[in-house]
């Protein structure tokens, strides 16, 4: 079975390729789908090992977001037109800095997605544009579920949790990227919402709970527990779960949901996750 290798922009993708074509390694490129032309670069398919692969990537001058194992996509390919190239404008180039499974749901994927401009001022555009989910006026982030999809955004960077292969990604990424070219054509018509809201909370903290209904925290299941968090009833500290080893990447994932929605997590001195210190960022959500 091949590997997915996803590289951080255009120029990582092109200084990759000249090594590799010269090399015997044996590869093919997956190339970008019409409609998300000039949003990604086009994917490289390796098979056998990777480390003959990796080993002749140019030092200092390619950067890979993530490999993952690379399967056949289970839909056709939509027919759309590529996207308006104001987007440039609006948000500069894209990178995408990490592909990974996402911890609420391992056999999807999360990516994460940064911006050269931040975009920020359109987010109270966007919160007038999407019913529901979470938004917070005062950061600004907007998080929203898209079905089984979590999107979360912020000033210069875009989140996207449980995405179920690399064209359902790219689906997502083009869909957000017509949102915010929407909320900028809008900008001088739509009012700014600056009302905080609050519509995500219980489901998805459960997802990112270990699972074990053990009841230590004082609830009688998981789910329990979730809803006591989300109403500000529990502090995270209270599951014993998330405190074990192999469970770092689990606690780290649901204090940054509480962040982003604005839930009082209850870790740490002043009940809310260390970001001075630099550990994470708001696109660290998973």
């Amino acid at each position: 079975m091949a590997n997915a290798v996803i590289f951080r922009d255009q120029q990582s993708y092109e200084n990759a390729l000249q090594v590799l074509l010269k090399s015997e390694i044996y590869l093919e490129t997956l190339q970008i789908p019409r409609f998300c032309q000039g949003l990604v670069a086009p994917v490289i398919l390796a098979t056998g090992s990777l480390r003959p692969f990796l080993a002749a990537l140019p030092h200092g001058e390619t950067s890979i977001s993530g490999v993952i194992r690379y399967q056949p996509f289970r839909r056709d390919l939509p027919e759309a037109l590529p996207p308006d190239e104001k987007w440039r404008e609006i948000l500069g180039e894209l990178r995408i800095d990490t592909v990974r499974p996402s911890i609420s749901d391992p056999i999807r994927l999360r990516v994460e997605i940064s911006s050269g401009k931040p975009f920020g001022h359109l987010i109270p555009i966007m919160a007038r544009l999407i019913r529901g989910g979470a938004y917070r006026p005062n950061v600004p982030v907007l998080a929203f579920e898209e079905e089984h999809r979590l999107l979360v955004f912020s000033s210069e960077a875009l989140v996207i949790t449980r995405a179920d292969d690399l064209l359902d990604f790219w689906m997502m990424l083009r869909s957000s990227i017509d949102l915010i070219c929407a909320a900028w054509d809008r900008r001088f018509s739509i009012k700014p919402d600056h009302e905080h809201r609050q519509g995500i909370g219980a489901t998805e903290i459960f997802k990112r709970l270990p699972g074990t209904n053990c009841s230590k925290c004082g609830k009688r299941s998981c789910m329990e527990f979730a809803v006591s968090l989300s109403t500000g009833k529990s502090l995270i500290d209270q599951c014993q779960p998330l405190t074990e080893d192999g469970q770092m990447e689990r606690r780290k994932s649901l204090l940054w949901f509480m962040m982003a929605v604005g839930l009082t997590s209850g870790s740490g001195s002043n009940g809310s996750p260390n970001v001075a210190r630099g550990q994470m960022s708001i696109s660290d959500v998973i």
